[in-house]
């Protein structure tokens, strides 16, 4: 084992310097292989269709598109954040819709999102925790 505890954690993430590299192109689906002088010389066979993807059998994306932040919050909150993703929402999605392989960065993206879309809320939370009322005073 390494003496580094961390010394793989570059490798899950991604080290900077690949990040810069452009992701390679996708093959495109051959709708016109028919036609591609390269097969037909070859003796004629087509290369093999794109096996469509069941989008409940993986993540909505990949780990690598991901960053890593930190985010403060109380440890009670913390708590109660996981428990929920954990054991109502991830529970949710695999048993009521049937997907599979539901990963922690995308239980994190949509809960985030989720608050993207509602800052009007963010916003109630945060003077309800202060204690101060919603009429606004100067």
């Amino acid at each position: 084992m390494s003496e580094d505890p961390f010394g793989d954690l570059d490798a899950a993430m991604g080290s900077g310097e690949s990040a810069a590299d452009p992701e390679p192109e996708p093959e495109p689906a051959s709708e016109d292989a028919g036609t591609d002088d390269a097969v037909e010389s070859e003796g004629g066979t087509e290369p093999e269709p794109v096996e469509e993807v069941n989008p409940r059998e993986r993540p909505a994306f990949e780990f690598d598109e991901t960053v890593h932040k930190a985010l403060y919050v109380l440890e009670a909150v913390a708590d109660e954040f996981d428990d929920i993703i954990t054991y109502d929402v991830e529970r949710d999605l695999t048993r009521d819709h049937g997907l599979k392989g539901v990963t922690k960065s995308e239980l994190h993206n949509a809960a985030l999102d989720v608050a993207t879309e509602h800052p009007e809320e963010i916003v109630e939370r945060v003077l309800e925790q202060r204690g101060v009322d919603e009429e606004r005073s100067e």
